[in-house]
């Protein structure tokens, strides 16, 4: 009996740590699984977990489409089922927005409108 409760209590850990540890990992790779236009380049993907008024989880996947925002945007929709774009958004890139995820010196002015940010944002209840 004593052996059984000490392997419940060694699981229990286990998991809790595991689960503390790779929370990000499930959210990554929901993001990459984003289909994306052929052509589209990677610039970063960051995921955070932010306390400010709430508990949520927020994710940022920067991406450089020559067709700009608004042809990547109906792409993803187009092409993505309703589970994979479930807490996802495309939105055009701002600097203030998405500052964490690409400094404001790497983007040209000229070239803003070819990058947007495909977003992942959930509030944790």
């Amino acid at each position: 009996m004593k052996k059984k409760i000490t392997i419940i209590f060694c699981t229990i850990f286990i998991l809790i740590t595991v689960t503390i540890l790779f929370w990000r990992v499930p959210i990554y790779i929901k993001l990459k699984t984003i289909n994306v236009p052929y052509g589209c380049e990677e610039i970063d993907t960051k995921i955070i977990l932010s306390d400010a008024y709430w508990f949520h989880i927020s994710g940022e996947r920067v991406i450089k489409y020559d067709g700009g925002y608004e042809a990547l945007n109906s792409y993803v929709h187009q092409n993505n089922s309703e589970f994979q774009l479930k807490n996802i958004e495309v939105t055009p890139f701002f600097v203030e927005k998405s500052e964490y995820a690409v400094d404001i010196f790497d983007v040209e002015q000229a070239e803003r409108w070819k990058y947007a940010v495909i977003e992942y944002y959930r509030k944790l209840e």
